[in-house]
């Protein structure tokens, strides 16, 4: 229990129940990395060294206090909860793996090309696991997203799945399968350069030694995709989603086109912006909502990088924009004040 305090102690400076201290310490005591919530519950009744709640939602408010210190994970399926005593182990047995650089021995070729990872095949990479954990624990990290194979059908990913399969790749049709924009290593579809701009924003590092990580723009291209870009159920016909490595382009079939891109060497998010004849109303509100999604994820993701917002001289539009920088730009902080002093 002295152990399990100092970590607490260690890790978090406001004080946390005795209930939090006696649940960490009979996690800690525990061999097994994993425990269900009924695996908690037991072990708290067969042991007298710990007191812990007895009632379902007294324990999930001791794990969720826990969880908030960083100390454990708590993954919840439907209406199952496992406790992750620690991450570190999950990160090196199953990230580690999952992501390792095709340079490193641990690389595995999961996903081709197109990031689609089906659930089977993530069970035959990881026998030791319950499928239901890993999915639950890439989705909190915000690293893959559940697709429904239908979804493939409004997206280039269907191609790419087409195109996998004929040079000898395994057969997912009608599998659960899972979206890791890490593991897509397409590059920029050659269509995409003849698209003609009318609105162009950017947010870029300024430091030349800061960069935006990768996770930043898999949690980014995820939300974006699943919040603005694939269509509901009844709306299948009016957006089309295009990824690669490094960007991700829709049409939201109401005039408006959108491009978010990493570029400029990971120093720049790119937000461009097409609109139809009559709809720039459409192209307002909707730039509002995407920069907004690429600021959020920023302050969550990488608060700590210098950044500025820029706006690109809608003359010099021309794409690819691979930097920015390079084009004249307006500082957005600058344009606001001097709106605020007329």
């Amino acid at each position: 229990l002295s152990s399990a305090c100092e970590s607490i102690r260690s890790t978090n400076g406001r004080n946390l129940s005795l209930h939090c201290h006696m649940m960490y310490g009979l996690l800690e005591e525990r061999k097994e990395n994993i425990l269900t919530l009924s695996d908690v519950m037991s072990a708290g009744k067969d042991n007298d060294d710990y007191f812990i709640p007895y009632k379902r939602e007294d324990i999930l408010d001791v794990f969720h206090s826990l969880y908030s210190t960083g100390l454990i994970s708590v993954l919840k399926s439907e209406d199952k909860v496992w406790v992750v005593v620690n991450k570190g182990i999950l990160l090196t047995e199953v990230n580690g793996i999952l992501f390792a650089p095709e340079t490193f021995k641990q690389h595995v070729d999961i996903a081709s090309n197109t990031g689609i990872v089906s659930v089977s095949g993530l069970t035959r990479l990881f026998p030791e696991y319950d499928p239901k954990i890993l999915i639950c624990f890439l989705k909190n990290m915000e690293l893959c997203q559940q697709m429904n194979p239908s979804f493939l059908t409004v997206t280039n990913l269907h191609q790419l799945a087409v195109e996998e399969e004929k040079e000898g790749g395994t057969e997912k049709r009608g599998e659960t399968l899972l979206f890791f924009p890490c593991l897509l290593s397409t590059d920029r579809p050659d269509e995409m350069t003849s698209q003609l701009y009318q609105f162009g924003w950017c947010l870029q590092c300024t430091s030349k030694h800061h960069f935006f990580p990768p996770r930043y723009f898999h949690v980014l291209s995820l939300r974006l995709a699943y919040k603005m870009a694939l269509p509901q159920e009844d709306d299948n016909l009016n957006h089309y989603c295009t990824f690669w490595k490094n960007g991700l382009y829709w049409f939201n079939g109401h005039g408006v086109g959108s491009l978010v891109e990493i570029v400029d060497e990971s120093q720049c998010v790119l937000v461009m912006m097409s609109c139809e004849k009559g709809y720039s109303d459409n192209m307002v509100s909707l730039r509002r909502d995407v920069i907004g999604e690429v600021m959020s994820v920023y302050k969550e993701s990488c608060p700590s990088l210098e950044v500025k917002e820029l706006v690109i001289d809608p003359k010099e539009l021309a794409y690819p924009v691979n930097t920015p920088k390079e084009r004249t730009t307006y500082s957005v902080k600058a344009v606001l004040s001097a709106v605020v002093e007329q």
